[in-house]
């Protein structure tokens, strides 16, 4: 009996500590990027969820709690994916049918693309959002929110029918197709198969102004309250980019879709996860952990952004946000998350300035035909690229990368090559070579 309590002992004192290191390295991220985000007036909301057990916090200003509800952006066309998969489970149309099935003839769109072109970005179509989406989010002319975006779409692409290039456009027939396949109103169908099945008591189908707790939006680091207009999320973002929601009630959305069937059967999801490219699955983003494929999907829309990844392996969940178009040092926080899910080393250090300062100056990416500057301003390393008005600051990977926080490139030192480094971006590598300061 005594060894009995001693095992006993032993296993409580193994969980306490398990569960301190967790918080540890938590905190660590945490400590990490609060500093750094309270000198650019920005703030961040984390949700992790490991080993089913789920941790929040807030970074920088603004509170962004995981009770804040904000604007998803385009991880609405998860929810828009589901409802297609939904109908193509109840046998009411196929993957494999045109579009020209669902939708009377529109300008630019050849009604013979299929409903998986949609779905995978790969229909070659003409994007409507994106281009003038400041134009439309700052309107003050109320005609602008009568236009059938529709009849705005541009000419296609016919050479892209079958590769992947986002668009919107895609998103926003597919919204129509499920109205027309249910007779009813997209935010309906919306509300009946997905808000209110999951509970998802702070997820609205679009943002107003008035919703509890909503998340002050910022554009250009200006409060841009007094522009939030229904209309535009209703009307304009759509079934490609209107839902607002909250890290709770996304964390229920993630994990009903992934891991239970309220929302679809399995080997659906498993559809959604495989078709596609490498890039796009059915409504869903993918990238890639050392060999382990991720699932979820980014959004950004003026005043919001959202980032999110899910391992289906561990089930380890990733969800970000914050209360303006970019989620600031995104990739880079991710990164620590699934360092901290893999139970590896955060570097609490954003950057050792003597190891890298000589690496210092002007480097040419030839395949791009682009110079940029790596230069140091008040103790911290950023990357330059004069042409686009770029400048992103630089954090430590490990001890021989750096890590752009902007877009997620890396830049590794080659071992006796001071005037040479190699760059990494989104599966692409390449060596960029040091010039001279004239950038000749």
């Amino acid at each position: 009996m005594k060894t009995l309590k001693q095992f006993t002992v032993i296993i409580i004192l193994c969980m306490q500590t398990i569960g301190f290191s967790q918080e540890k390295a938590l905190e660590t991220i945490e400590n990490k990027y609060n500093s750094l985000l309270k000198e650019q007036h920005k703030g961040v909301g984390v949700l992790v969820k490991k080993n089913k057990q789920i941790h929040t916090f807030s970074m920088g200003d603004f509170n962004l709690n995981e009770n804040k509800v904000f604007n998803i952006g385009s991880a609405t066309k998860t929810f828009t994916a589901v409802l297609l998969l939904q109908e193509i489970e109840k046998g009411n149309l196929k993957l494999t049918d045109s579009i020209g099935t669902f939708l009377t003839p529109i300008k630019n769109v050849d009604g013979a693309l299929t409903i998986e072109t949609l779905l995978t970005h790969q229909s070659g179509l003409n994007s409507v959002i994106g281009k003038n989406i400041e134009v439309a989010f700052y309107a003050k002319n109320d005609s602008i929110y009568n236009i059938n975006l529709l009849d705005k779409i541009g000419e296609n692409d016919p050479d892209m029918v079958g590769k992947f290039e986002y668009c919107n456009t895609n998103y926003l027939l597919l919204g129509k197709i499920i109205e027309k396949l249910t007779d009813r109103n997209y935010f309906d169908v919306l509300r009946e198969r997905i808000i209110e099945p999951l509970q998802l008591k702070h997820t609205y189908p679009y943002v107003y102004k008035n919703i509890p707790n909503l998340a002050t939006p910022y554009h250009k680091e200006k409060d841009v309250t007094e522009y939030l207009d229904y209309r535009y999320f209703a009307t304009i973002a759509n079934a490609a980019g209107s839902i607002a929601s909250t890290l709770t009630d996304m964390e229920k959305f993630y994990t009903s879709l992934f891991e239970t069937e309220i929302l679809l059967k399995k080997e659906t999801v498993q559809l959604m996860m495989n078709s596609g490219s490498k890039y796009y699955g059915l409504g869903l983003m993918k990238s890639n952990d050392n060999g382990t494929v991720l699932y979820g999907h980014g959004g950004n829309n003026i005043g919001y952004s959202f980032s999110n990844v899910y391992n289906p392996i561990t089930k380890n969940l990733f969800l970000a946000f914050s209360n303006t178009r970019k989620v600031p040092f995104d990739n880079a926080i991710k990164n620590d998350v699934l360092l901290y899910f893999k139970d590896k080393e955060i570097k609490m250090s954003t950057i050792d300035i003597e190891l890298f300062k000589k690496y210092v100056g002007n480097y040419l990416l030839k395949e791009a035909n682009m110079v940029f500057e790596i230069l140091i301003e008040n103790g911290k390393l950023y990357l330059f690229v004069e042409a686009q008005g770029v400048k992103s600051l630089l954090l430590q990977k490990d001890e021989t990368t750096l890590y752009d926080t902007t877009v997620g490139a890396n830049l590794t030192i080659i071992k006796d090559n001071d005037n040479a480094l190699t760059f990494s971006q989104n599966g692409f590598t390449t060596t960029i070579t040091r010039v001279n300061s004239d950038k000749n």
